[in-house]
């Protein structure tokens, strides 16, 4: 229920964001209202560096996360005021922009603070990994595992395992491959689908829109906002190209009396094998599976859709891993894997018992 609530107020918050975003946006850039006063420029600068990092900590950061956070949304909403705005002949400008550079300062200082801290503690840190890799599956559990036990469980360490994982499996992953262990059952997920027809696609249609949308935005806006997107785009093609790499290096894996599965980088969860209540054929329709709330899809995403194999219904609740920290209960799994007679031979066994 709390990480039901969490997950809402993230929601809320983007909502707003986009909102704030948009609606300044169009009064500055598209200007339905010319001319553009100072009053509304003052107003715009105001919504972006007050109004929106406020958001940012009633939603997001109170009793979660340190409001030093705070100070790149502040540090973003200036700048992006800065290149939205037709002039910057206001007093208020000038001083601002002093302001910024002093937050981003104090940013720069704290980052490099924590980085001197990481590295006096990277041989432990690389000791507890080397430990942590004999007994997790997947690199983001592993290194999780092992920050959480160099650094204490911090909130932060979830979001830097996310960033962390996008460029292990984006840059150096691509030799690897899966290491089965001894006397575990793992399962792939992706040899029969279609996903590696989909992802040549994105990587097709991503590498196409980051030359066209930087030439059309340099032409007819500005060559800053351009490599602004630019650097967007190739984020998400890095996080494409990662989460296809992690899809392949990371099988379903049943060990133990419990079931892994790690789903690309988009979610985790691990479930008690005695908290299964069955597993039968998917009898779920689509419509009432997108209505879910607390169901986790170990499916991937095809360009022909395809019923999920099985439905697995869990007397107690597991935690689900998702993107930046955020966890989930779940009550339901639908999975499809690749050799499903032996997929569920095991887990029936498991349930015999």
């Amino acid at each position: 229920m709390h990480s039901l609530k969490k997950n809402r107020s993230i929601y809320i918050f983007l909502i707003l964001a986009l909102l704030v975003l948009g609606s300044n946006y169009t009064i500055m850039v598209i200007q339905p209202f010319e001319p553009v006063t100072d009053t509304l420029i003052l107003a715009s600068l105001f919504d972006l560096t007050i109004v929106l990092p406020l958001f940012f900590y009633l939603f997001v950061v109170r009793n979660r996360l340190s409001t030093i956070t705070l100070l790149p949304v502040v540090i973003a909403g200036f700048w992006f005021a800065y290149f939205i705005v037709p002039h910057h002949d206001l007093v208020i400008f000038d001083n601002a922009k002093y302001g910024i550079f002093a937050l981003e300062g104090l940013f720069i200082a704290i980052e490099l603070f924590l980085a001197a801290i990481l590295l006096r503690k990277i041989p432990a840190l690389y000791k507890n990994y080397k430990k942590q890799k004999e007994i997790e599956f997947y690199y983001p559990s592993t290194l999780r595992m092992a920050m959480n036990t160099t650094f204490g469980h911090r909130k932060l360490i979830d979001i830097l395992v996310y960033d962390f994982s996008i460029l292990y499996y984006g840059f150096f992953s691509w030799k690897k491959k899966w290491d089965d262990k001894k006397n575990i059952h793992s399962f792939t997920i992706h040899t029969n689908s279609g996903y590696f027809s989909l992802f040549i696609m994105l990587v097709h249609a991503m590498v196409i829109e980051v030359i066209a949308v930087h030439f059309l935005i340099a032409h007819f806006w500005s060559p800053t906002i351009a490599w602004i997107f630019t650097a967007l785009d190739l984020y998400a093609l890095l996080w494409i190209i990662a989460d296809y790499q992690a899809v392949r290096l990371s099988p379903l894996v049943i060990n133990d009396g419990k079931l892994f599965s790690q789903v690309g980088i988009r979610r985790e969860i691990v479930v008690d094998l005695k908290s299964i209540k069955s597993i039968q054929p998917t009898s779920t329709g689509k419509k009432e599976r997108a209505r879910e709330k607390n169901s986790f899809a170990i499916t991937l995403p095809n360009l022909f859709e395809e019923e999920p194999q099985f439905e697995i219904e869990l007397i107690e609740p597991a935690f689900a891993n998702l993107p930046f920290g955020i966890k989930k209960e779940m009550t339901k799994l639908y999975v499809t894997v690749d050799d499903k007679e032996a997929f569920l031979q095991v887990i029936s066994s498991y349930l015999k018992r």
